[in-house]
């Protein structure tokens, strides 16, 4: 004979199993309601900005820089574009200046013609061979894309009269200057 209570719990796991059965189909059905497929087509076009990544050598020759108070101008400029190519991309780029510590001359940087020096910090920094060099960060420049832009720059060496001694004849002073530029 059938106990009552195990007749009541073996429908109660029936009615669990269906209602469970009964999720998962409604469940089915509601996702089926919000799915769809398509076709299309989609656009591989991908930006490029048209710098060139090498690098890039200028000797900048400060052989009659002498200490006689005279400032020596150098132009370097930036630019978002090249062969008639212009960036795709905005760019955003910093310009670093990193000279040696053997000569005491100074460094005055210009943008665009202006009259306010942009040399930024100068920090003191340390290579692998123990030299110190001097490092130069100016502000950070950008393009938009699409725009023709360029940016020039005159980099100002002078050499002051004050330090017309001997000690400084056979010396040799580096200048290195970088262009890191970024896709925004």
């Amino acid at each position: 004979m059938l106990d009552k209570y195990k007749f009541k719990l073996s429908g109660h796991v029936v009615l669990l199993i269906c209602l469970i059965l009964f999720s998962f189909m409604f469940i089915r059905l509601t996702y089926s309601v919000f799915h769809t497929d398509s076709n299309g087509t989609v656009s591989n076009k991908i930006a490029f900005y048209v710098l060139e990544a090498r690098t890039q050598t200028q000797s900048i020759k400060i052989g009659n820089l002498s200490p006689d108070g005279q400032d020596f101008s150098y132009d370097i400029e930036v630019a978002n574009y090249t062969s008639g190519k212009v960036s795709e991309v905005d760019l955003e780029y910093s310009l670093i200046i990193v000279t040696t510590t053997n000569i005491p001359v100074t460094y005055k940087l210009y943008k665009n013609d202006g009259t306010t020096n942009i040399i930024g910090t100068k920090e003191i920094i340390q290579d692998s061979n123990m030299m110190y060099f001097f490092r130069y960060s100016p502000q950070v420049g950008s393009f938009t894309h699409g725009s023709v832009e360029r940016d020039k720059y005159t980099l100002v060496v002078n050499f002051p009269a004050s330090f017309n001694k001997e000690k400084y004849q056979d010396l040799i002073e580096a200048i290195e200057i970088t262009v890191d530029a970024n896709q925004v």
